[in-house]
């Protein structure tokens, strides 16, 4: 049975141990908000939300492969979502999503950035790009 739970800050080495067993990019630090799909007591897809000054970013969504085409984090995204709003309903979630996920990240909402980006977020976007990363600026109002 599939669950969906905001981890508490202590228990962030187990999404670390998580990306790292599936070799997915980034780690979570204490200040990030983390939320993890499981199965059984398994951890089988997280992401995180990330305060960048004064912001609040979508990353580190990650399904492990052999979890993957069943909706897991379509039902992820959306639990972060609206727990996170129910709690600070006036907040912009940004996110950079790969450019070939932009369809998925449209059907739950987000909208590609024709807003200008908070300078940090300009800035880390920047770097992404610079580093060859096929993203796109969304955000979800």
């Amino acid at each position: 049975m599939l669950t969906i739970e905001l981890l508490p800050a202590v228990m962030t080495p187990l999404v670390n141990k998580f990306y790292a067993a599936n070799k997915a990019r980034g780690r979570a630090a204490k200040h990030d908000k983390v939320w993890v799909a499981k199965n059984s007591n398994e951890i089988i897809a997280a992401c995180r939300l990330q305060p960048v000054d004064g912001y609040w970013l979508l990353v580190g969504v990650y399904v492990a492969s052999q979890h993957r085409k069943q909706g897991i984090a379509k039902k992820l995204i959306e639990t972060v979502i609206a727990q996170f709003r129910s709690q600070q309903p006036q907040q912009i979630i940004y996110t950079f999503a790969y450019c070939h996920l932009h369809d998925f990240y449209s059907a739950l909402g987000f909208q590609s950035n024709s807003r200008v980006l908070p300078p940090e977020l300009a800035s880390r976007l920047s770097s992404y790009l610079g580093q060859n990363r096929q993203l796109v600026a969304m955000y979800y109002v």
